[in-house]
Parts: structure tokens; C-alpha cells; sequence
């Protein structure tokens, strides 16, 4: 591995160290007067009205916020407006909060956070849980778990949505075009990077990729800190952190798996891509693509691991809702958020081939047909479920 790819690849990690060095700043205290008065578990006020706007930081499909957000809670609430407001130039957060406009809720995931609580935008959504009676032990626990931290004093400022665990897709078609064996559970990185080899190829004219070079969250599934928590400097130069650049750099460098393609596009448009290691996204895009009358034979195995930390997948994350500091109206914000984690909308997302957020035992019943991962952790030692 030589010197200018490892530097290239630990400025990659200190530049996901600058993202997370924000955390230690930002939020408020949930000074707004709530009630103190409980309600019944699942209670909402079903002549709720309210225009609300959510702020959309993922990239998620018109079709999607419609289809798990938006038409779930005009249903529930007939009198509760919800508009979407996008990520873009013209209204970016530092922008919407300058003009005094930022909605009502933020969809987030957990990593990304830094910035919105810089801008004061986090709201601690304690006592709105409390007199909303929402049972925090019936919510996937590791992903709550992720999101705690961000509140140093014991505030906590979201409540996860949907789980994005994280798996090896493949397309079961190429596998069989060049008479590989598919993927198995339990896989390191050094033998799925040996499996990627023949599927890494030119045939017909078409330059065809194994194994998919992007994965980030490696030095995640060993647990390295990027922070020496004894000299409070970068711990990028370690023995672990010198493997992972290695298995990196090992992938990369086969013959033809150089050249860096859209994953997503060369997965499910050019079907050129025949593993690709990624977080839940992908069935909802495998699904609008049947829906659309195209046919794709693929399938899902355990994410590859470590031989240090066998079994163990990218660190948890998930698709969090959070009532914003700046929102008028937060009662009625965190209703709506309240009602998306309970059973019926929730079952929605499993129908969808996604892992919710509520941890039940009738919903695990539902997912049928899908592989089961329990065997699986992430990194934080966690168990994270991601089959039925």
C-alpha cells in the first residue's frame, strides 16, 4: 500500500472528523411550557389542526415522503397540513434560520446532526415524550441509543423513524452469468474481496465490477476512535487503522475495479455492479423499479466483517424525526411525530422491506420472507435485527 493512498485516505476520515467535531456545540433547553398532564399511551387530539412543515435533510423521493409520511398523518389528522421543505440552495439551514422559516420537524440521521445543533436548532423533546406517555423501551434501543449522546446533559432531541441497517446486496444474475457462487452470512472482508475477483471483468464490451469501492464505516465495524482519548490527538496512524486502509486499498486496486462509478446507478440501472455493501435504501429503490415493470433477481447477505470482530456490521443508524426549537407549534409537531411510531404506520415500513423503529413482536411476525441477520451487531455491540 504505498504512502499517498493512505494519506489520501486518512484525509478522507479527518474530514469526517471536522463533520463530527461540531457535536459539543448548539441546542437549547426545552424552555417552551409543556403540560405536565400524561396522556393515555397512543392518545392524540383527533380534531388536531395545525400547518406544519418538515425539513427534509435526506434525499428521500417525492413518492417516498408522500407514501410513509405525509398521507400517514392526513389520515390520522384531517385538520394537520404538512408541507415539505427541501435541502437546497435557497433554503439551507443557515438560510431558513436567518429568515426565521425553519420547520416545524427535521428528518435527519444520526451523523448529521452537527450542524443544526450549531444553529440552536435541536429541541429537547423530553417532557413532550412524557406528557405524550411514549414508551422509549418499546423504541429500537440501539438506535435511541445513538441518538442520546448528542444531548450532553441528558437532552434528548429526536426519536428514530426507521432503522438503516446495513448489508451486502448482490445481483444474483451476474453471479450466475459467470458461474460464481453467491455471497454467504459470515463472510470477512479479505474472502469478499477474493469472491469480487472474477465478477471483476469486461464481456462483450460492458466492464462489469465485483465489489463496490466506496463502503465507508470500516474503521466503524472495528470500534476505532479517530480521537486518542490520551494525548486528544489523531489516531489515524494505528495498527487497525493501517488494516482498514489496507483492505481498502486491496479492493481498489484489482485490475478494472479502479475507476469509481455511481454504486447506485451501476446496482439497479446499469446492472453492471454485482455487490454493493450499503445501508436499508436499497430494497424501497428495488421496489420502485418492480413497480415500474422491471425485473431484478437479487438478494442480501450479512455485511463482511473483520477477523478481529466477526459478525459485526457498520455502526447503527438511523432515519430520526425531531421537533425543532424554532417550530410554533411543537405539541403539535411532536403528535405527528408521536403517531409515525405507532404499530399501523410503522407496519408500513416492514411491508416496505425497511426495519421500524418499534421494537414489537407483531411486527417482527410480518416480516416474513426476509433473511434474518440476528447473528449480526454493530458496532457498538448492539444487537440490530434486520430480517424477520
Amino acid at each position: 500500500m504505498t504512502k499517498r493512498t493512505i494519506m489520501r485516505t486518512a484525509a478522507s476520515a479527518l474530514c469526517l472528523l471536522t463533520v463530527l467535531s461540531g457535536c459539543s456545540k448548539g441546542g437549547v433547553p426545552n424552555n417552551d411550557s409543556v403540560s405536565p398532564t400524561p396522556a393515555a399511551p397512543g392518545s392524540f387530539d383527533p380534531n388536531l389542526t395545525a400547518n406544519l412543515s418538515i425539513y427534509m435533510d435526506i434525499s428521500l423521493s417525492d413518492e417516498w415522503v408522500t407514501k410513509f409520511i405525509v398521507e400517514p398523518v392526513q389520515k390520522k389528522f384531517p385538520g394537520v397540513k404538512l408541507d415539505i421543505v427541501r435541502k437546497q440552495k435557497g433554503s439551507n439551514p443557515d438560510e431558513l434560520v436567518a429568515a426565521d422559516a425553519f420547520p416545524d420537524i427535521l428528518y435527519n440521521s444520526t451523523p448529521r446532526l452537527s450542524s443544526y445543533k450549531n444553529l440552536g436548532l435541536l429541541y429537547d423533546m423530553t417532557d413532550l415524550i412524557k406528557k405524550y406517555n411514549v414508551d422509549l423501551s418499546k423504541l429500537h434501543q440501539p438506535a435511541l441509543e445513538a441518538i442520546k449522546p448528542w444531548g450532553e446533559n441528558g437532552e434528548l432531541y429526536g426519536l428514530p423513524l426507521w432503522v438503516n441497517f446495513s448489508v451486502l446486496y448482490y445481483n444474483k444474475d451476474l453471479f450466475d452469468k459467470f458461474a460464481v457462487p453467491y455471497p454467504k452470512d459470515g463472510m470477512t472482508w479479505e474472502e469478499a474481496i477474493e469472491l469480487s475477483k472474477p465478477l471483476t471483468r469486461s464481456e462483450g464490451g460492458v466492464a462489469y465490477r465485483g465489489l463496490d469501492h466506496s463502503v465507508t464505516g470500516l474503521a466503524g465495524q472495528l470500534s476505532l476512535p479517530y480521537i486518542d482519548p490520551a494525548t486528544n490527538r489523531a489516531a489515524l496512524e494505528t495498527d487497525m487503522f493501517k488494516k482498514v486502509y489496507e483492505t481498502m486499498y486491496n479492493l481498489y486496486k484489482i485490475p478494472g475495479n479502479e475507476v469509481r462509478s455511481a454504486p447506485k446507478d451501476a446496482f439497479l440501472k446499469e446492472r453492471t455492479l454485482a455487490m454493493w455493501p450499503m445501508y436499508a435504501d436499497v430494497p424501497t429503490w428495488i421496489n420502485d423499479l418492480i413497480r415500474q415493470g422491471e425485473s431484478f433477481e437479487w438478494d442480501m447477505a450479512q455485511m463482511p466483517s473483520f477477523q478481529e470482530k466477526p459478525n459485526v456490521a457498520m455502526s447503527v443508524d438511523s432515519h430520526n424525526l425531531h421537533v425543532t426549537s424554532s417550530s410554533k407549534n411543537k405539541e403539535a409537531a411532536f403528535q405527528v411525530i408521536a403517531y409515525l411510531l405507532t404499530e399501523e404506520p410503522q407496519r408500513h415500513f416492514v411491508r416496505n422491506g425497511l426495519l421500524p423503529a418499534l421494537d414489537d413482536e407483531e411486527l417482527k411476525a410480518v416480516r416474513r420472507g426476509r433473511r434474518n441477520f440476528q447473528g449480526q451487531k454493530h458496532s457498538g455491540d448492539l444487537q440490530i435485527r434486520t430480517g424477520p
